[in-house]
């Protein structure tokens, strides 16, 4: 799939597998021990990466959502974000804006986090107001 979705609800994985086999699900063809590698980015290592979605804690589930989606192959050209910092705390807002700093495709986002859209790179800004959709320098 050329582009993914990173939803509010987070409820794109399976509550029932585990992270690691979660991740297998957005990329089948990768090695097993290639998707425990990659997973060790996102602070998934050993029985970590084992533990069932269902179990995670909410910033665990994020990063397990983030992982699979980033790590999926092949990898999303574009991706979309629902107002992802809401509901996170400072380090993981940090591991975010980190992860989506390596991140090669195009990104949209939802966003009312202005510093963490500068982190970023926010090169567009679109604005909806009361008279409308407007576009803004970035700033």
């Amino acid at each position: 799939m050329p582009w993914r979705l990173l939803p509010q609800r987070l409820d794109v994985l399976d509550d029932a597998l585990s992270v690691v086999d979660n991740v297998a699900v957005f990329g089948p063809e990768s090695d097993n021990n290639v998707r425990r590698a990659r997973l060790a980015r996102f602070l998934f290592r050993g029985r970590e990466a084992d533990q069932e979605v269902g179990t995670l804690s909410g910033g665990e589930r994020f990063r397990a959502t983030l992982a699979a989606l980033l790590l999926a192959e092949p990898p999303p050209q574009l991706l979309m974000l629902d107002e992802p910092t809401n509901n996170l705390d400072l380090a993981s807002v940090d591991q975010l804006a980190g992860a989506l700093e390596s991140y090669s495709g195009a990104l949209i986002v939802a966003s009312h986090d202005l510093p963490f859209l500068r982190r970023i790179g926010t090169t567009r800004w679109l604005t909806l107001d009361g008279s409308g959709l407007h576009e803004k320098e970035p700033g």
